[in-house]
């Protein structure tokens, strides 16, 4: 497995030289920053989490989804109250507390997963069409970057799928062929517009090579 580089920047879009390694059963994204050692301190109140979200939002640790132009994946300190800290880049942390941080914010991810429960929706003839996911979590659209979401949806839609992430709690699914997408579009897109956790309209693709992005669910881009 070829491990996928992306550059991770600070606010000044200043280089630097750590490498964060997220080991992804679909690949790794690499990030290359220095996190403040303090930053990442369970006394701080809050626990290794990884966050989607939009360009837009430019925290000072992050890294574009591969394909992406719009999607970013970065790392927070996540507290129980659902509020999240961005880990800045000031000193430097080893490459094993890395290692640690993001052992524990997958684990979280996965634990998280295990916990959400999507609506299936059919069609007049009983066939499940799409999953949508919902969850007061701003976790849950990340959790499209564990391994066990691919095992869990391909299960319903086969080994490959289409999946919409507009908002930081809400997850569309589809399989890749015969799906409901275009009828989906404005809603989806909807959910983007009001939601006060928007990540992207981009459309993502996920299948054993990996997560991509392909394109846009939104009809007017």
């Amino acid at each position: 497995m070829t491990p996928s580089l992306l550059r991770a920047t600070t606010v000044k879009d200043q280089r630097l030289s750590w490498r964060i390694f997220y080991a992804l059963a679909l690949g790794v994204i690499v990030f290359s920053c220095k996190p403040s050692a303090e930053a990442v301190s369970e006394d701080d109140g809050g626990h290794p989490a990884l966050l989607l979200g939009g360009s837009f939002e430019r925290p000072p640790v992050h890294a574009f989804l591969p394909g992406s132009k719009r999607t970013i994946v970065y790392p927070v300190l996540y507290r129980s109250d659902g509020t999240c800290t961005p880990l800045a880049t000031a000193a430097g942390m080893s490459p094993a507390g890395w290692d640690r941080f993001l052992k524990e914010a997958q684990e979280r991810s996965q634990l998280l997963l295990a916990t959400l429960d999507p609506s299936l929706i059919r069609d007049s003839s009983g066939v499940i069409q799409m999953a949508v996911i919902v969850s007061d979590d701003p976790r849950t659209a990340s959790c499209i970057l564990s391994p066990a979401f691919l095992k869990r949806f391909s299960a319903v839609f086969g080994p490959e799928l289409l999946v919409a992430v507009p908002a930081r709690n809400r997850i569309y699914v589809f399989p890749k062929l015969a799906n409901r997408l275009e009828a989906m579009t404005e809603t989806i897109r909807d959910d983007h517009l009001i939601t006060p956790m928007p990540v992207s309209t981009e459309l993502f693709e996920l299948s054993k090579k990996g997560l991509r992005a392909v394109g846009s669910y939104d009809p007017h881009e």
